[in-house]
C-alpha cells in the first residue's frame, strides 16, 4: 500500500536528504513548483499535486486535499500504516510545509486591494487544517526536526508526545505567518495602525548565544523576517560563541550610526525665533560624503566623530576610554580601508561594524582572533519601540523627530560650525540612556555622561569626564577618582548639548569658564534668566529646543 508525504517548503534546508530518504523507506512524495523543481533536479521521484500549485486560483482542489489529509487515520496496532482499501486516497501520513514569515512592506503598493492574499496563503491553511488531525499526521514545519523523523520512521516508534510536539510547532508557524501579514497591512503608510490590538510581530529564533549578560543566563538571538540591519549579514559570518552584550553593543552602534548618516545626509532645517522675537529658518549643513563613527561598550557611548575619511574619523572617536577600555564595538559610516584598518588592529576591540571591508582590511583585522568583522548596511524598518515588563509589554514610536523649534535665548546666534555641531551633539545624547550629556571639539566628543538621574548629575558628570579626558590625552593619571591638578582645563570643549534642561549651576559656570561657546538644551529651569545672563556676559549662545530626547 503506498505511504504519501505532501512536501512544499520555502525553507529549503535538509530537504533533499528527508526526501531521499522517504523514498528509500517506500513513500511517495507529492509535490509542486520550486519544491518540486529541486527534487525532481536531484533525480528525487515526485507526483505532481495541483492543490499546492500557486495556479489554483478557485481552491477546489486545496479543499479536496484538506479532505484526504482530515480522513487520514493512523492504526497503532502494530505502528505500520495502514487504511482500508476504499480510503487509498486518505494515507497522507506526512505533511512537510512551511513558509517564511516577513513584514512585507511591498503590500502596500497601488495594487494593495489584491495583495491581501499572498499566493502561498494555502500553506498555513493546509497546516491549520492538519492540525486538528495531528494524532494521525507527522507535521514537519522545520528542518531540525526531520532527522528525528527519520528515525521514529525507520524504527516504526513514533511517538504520540512526538506529534504533538511537532503539532504545536506547525501552529507557531501559522501564528507568526498571520501575524506578518496582519502586520504589514495594519502598519503601512496606508492605514498607519501602529499599535495593533495584539501586539504580534514574527520573530524568527535565529542563533543560541553563548551566555546571557552574565553567564549564568542562557540567550537567543531572533530575527525579525525579512529585516536585516546588522542581524541579517551579522549571522552569515560569525559562530555560536557570542555573548549577549556583544550582540546588544553591535545592534546599538549601528542603530546610532544609521540614525547619524540619516537625519544629517541632507539639509534639515527648524523654524527659530532670536532672544527679541525676530523669526527666522535655521539650517544645518548636510554632511553627504561625512564618515560618522562610534565606539560603544554596554550600550553606552565611549566615543563618537565624524571627518572626511575613515582614518581621521576612527582617530577623533576612540579617545580617553581607549587606554582603560577593552573588548569596545567599533562603527562606521564607511568601507574600512587598508590604511583605517591598520590603526584600528592596535587596539582590542570586540566587533568592527562597517558597511563593508577591503580585502586588504580583512587580511589586516584577522590578526586578532577574537575581533568580530560584522558587515552592514541596512536598517530595521519597525518604527516602534518596545520593553517588557512584568506581565505586559510596553510599547512606544521612536524618537526620530530631531527638533520642532529653536530659540535662541541669547543675544548672539550660533555660528554655521556651532550649528551643525550642535545639531551633531543631540544626536548623539538622542541615543544615549537619560540624563545624558555631550561636550564636543572639532566635531569630536571629550566627555560624556550618560544614564544620570538628572540633569545636574549629568552636567556634574560631563565635567568631570571631560577632565579625564583631558588627564589622559596629556598622559597625566591620577591615581584616585579626582582629577591632576597638573592639567591645563581652559578649553575642555566648546560645544554642550544636553537632552533635557541645563540648570544654573556651579558645574555649568565651570564649563563656560573652560571654553564652551555654545549650548543646546530644552530648557524651563527656575534659572533660566541667570544662565542667560551669565552666557551673554561670556560671549557664549544658547539655544532652547523645547524638547526633550530622554531613553532608558
Amino acid at each position: 500500500m503506498t505511504k504519501r508525504a505532501v512536501i512544499h517548503v520555502e525553507n529549503t534546508e535538509k530537504l533533499v536528504e528527508f526526501a531521499e530518504f522517504l523514498v528509500s523507506d517506500g513513500w511517495t512524495i507529492l509535490s509542486a513548483n520550486k519544491t518540486e523543481e529541486i527534487l525532481k533536479k536531484q533525480k528525487i521521484p515526485v507526483t505532481k499535486e495541483s492543490a499546492l500549485s500557486e495556479n489554483n486560483i478557485f481552491m477546489a482542489d486545496t479543499s479536496k486535499l484538506i479532505r484526504r489529509v482530515m480522513l487520514t487515520k493512523y492504526h497503532e496496532e502494530d505502528e505500520t500504516y495502514l487504511s482500508h482499501p476504499d480510503e487509498e486516497e486518505n494515507n497522507i501520513y506526512i505533511i512537510c510545509m512551511n513558509v517564511l514569515p516577513s513584514i512585507n512592506t511591498a503590500i502596500v503598493s497601488k495594487q494593495f486591494d489584491n495583495q491581501l492574499c499572498p499566493k502561498n496563503f494555502f500553506i498555513t491553511t493546509l497546516l491549520r487544517n492538519a492540525f486538528r488531525n495531528y494524532e494521525n499526521l507527522l507535521i514537519l514545519t522545520d528542518p531540525d526536526d526531520y532527522k528525528e523523523a527519520m528515525i521514529q520512521i525507520r524504527t516504526g516508534s513514533i511517538s504520540k508526545d512526538f506529534r504533538t510536539y511537532l503539532a504545536a510547532k506547525a501552529l507557531n508557524l501559522v501564528s507568526a505567518y498571520d501575524a506578518g501579514l496582519s502586520a504589514s497591512i495594519l502598519q503601512s503608510s496606508k492605514v498607519n495602525e501602529q499599535f495593533m490590538n495584539y501586539m504580534m510581530i514574527p520573530f524568527k529564533k535565529e542563533l543560541p548565544l553563548h551566555c546571557g549578560m552574565n553567564a549564568q543566563q542562557a540567550a537567543f538571538l531572533y530575527k525579525s523576517p525579512s529585516e536585516e540591519g546588522s542581524v541579517g549579514n551579522f549571522l552569515k559570518y560569525q559562530g555560536k560563541d557570542l555573548p549577549y552584550t556583544l550582540v546588544n553593543d553591535i545592534s546599538y552602534a549601528w542603530r546610532q550610526i544609521n540614525t547619524l548618516f540619516t537625519l544629517l545626509k541632507n539639509q534639515p532645517t527648524v523654524k527659530s525665533t532670536n532672544s527679541d522675537g525676530y523669526e527666522f529658518t535655521t539650517q544645518f549643513t548636510p554632511l553627504t560624503g561625512t564618515v560618522f563613527s562610534l565606539a560603544v561598550k554596554f550600550g553606552t557611548i565611549l566615543g563618537a566623530s565624524h571627518a572626511t575619511n575613515v582614518l581621521d574619523s576612527f582617530k577623533a572617536t576612540f579617545t580617553y576610554d581607549s587606554v582603560m577600555t577593552t573588548d569596545t564595538v567599533f562603527a562606521c559610516s564607511a568601507v574600512i580601508n587598508t590604511e583605517a584598518a591598520e590603526e584600528i588592529v592596535k587596539g582590542n576591540f570586540a566587533a568592527i561594524v562597517a558597511p563593508s571591508f577591503t580585502t586588504e582590511a580583512k587580511q589586516i583585522l584577522s590578526k586578532n582572533k577574537k575581533t568580530k568583522l560584522v558587515p552592514s548596511f541596512k536598517v530595521t524598518n519597525i518604527e516602534l519601540d518596545l520593553r517588557f515588563i512584568n506581565g505586559g509589554l510596553l510599547v512606544q514610536t521612536k524618537d526620530s523627530t530631531l527638533f520642532n523649534q529653536w530659540k535662541v535665548r541669547t543675544k548672539n546666534r550660533p555660528s554655521q560650525i556651532q550649528t551643525d555641531e550642535m545639531v551633531f551633539g543631540m544626536l548623539l545624547v538622542m541615543g544615549a540612556r537619560s540624563y545624558s550629556a555631550v561636550l564636543l571639539k572639532q566635531n569630536s566628543i571629550c566627555g560624556i555622561a550618560q544614564g544620570c538621574t538628572s540633569e545636574k548629575r549629568a552636567i556634574d558628570g560631563v565635567l568631570f569626564e571631560s577632565m579625564k579626558f583631558q588627564e589622559y590625552a596629556k598622559g597625566v593619571y591620577s591615581d584616585k577618582l579626582g582629577i591632576s591638578h597638573d592639567i591645563d582645563t581652559s578649553n575642555l570643549g566648546e560645544v554642550l548639548v544636553c537632552d533635557g534642561a541645563i540648570p544654573f549651576c556651579d558645574s555649568t559656570k565651570k564649563l563656560i569658564d573652560s571654553g564652551v561657546k555654545a549650548v543646546l538644551q530644552t530648557g524651563g529651569t527656575s534659572t533660566d534668566d541667570a544662565f542667560i545672563d551669565y552666557c551673554n556676559e561670556h560671549g557664549v549662545v544658547m539655544v532652547f529646543t523645547g524638547m526633550t530626547h530622554l531613553s532608558f
